[in-house]
């Protein structure tokens, strides 16, 4: 839903329809124009904390950690002189990211874990160097 404001998207909530539904695990944009996807689906009518809903059983219980990865000197550097959304782009990137993802692998070898990523090269990489299934829109038949 987040993605809604993006004009490949905005496209969709301008087919004629009776309904339209949004979920949105977050609504946060890095433009900021969270606003424009109530413009365009209308207004939200439910908001459940997603504890409530682990703690009703809706949904599986999660553990939720945020974990900082270092980034190299020279990758430091062009993250500096960046702007925005390439520095956004350099930090989701970042190399150090898949030696980490590796090392929580082994830690959790025999647990199933689903890996999601902003940038389709990013998981294509990480999809091939695991031998893993990548699902992207591009999978559907």
């Amino acid at each position: 839903m987040h993605l809604l404001p993006a004009p490949v998207f905005r496209a969709t909530a301008e087919l004629q329809a009776r309904r339209r539904l949004g979920l949105a695990a977050r609504l946060v944009r890095e433009d900021g124009r969270e606003g424009a996807v109530f413009a365009l689906i209308g207004p939200k009518r439910f908001d459940v904390p997603w504890k409530d809903l682990e703690r009703q059983a809706w949904i599986a219980s999660a553990t939720c950690v945020a974990e900082r990865v270092p980034m190299s000197p020279a990758l430091r550097m062009d993250y500096a002189f960046a702007t925005g959304r390439a520095q956004f782009r350099i930090a989701s990137e970042n190399p150090a990211k898949r030696a980490r993802l590796r090392k929580l692998l082994e830690q959790h070898e025999n647990a199933r874990i689903l890996i999601v990523g902003e940038y389709l090269t990013q998981v294509s990489t990480i999809a091939k160097g695991l031998g893993a299934p990548l699902i992207t829109v591009s999978s559907r038949q």
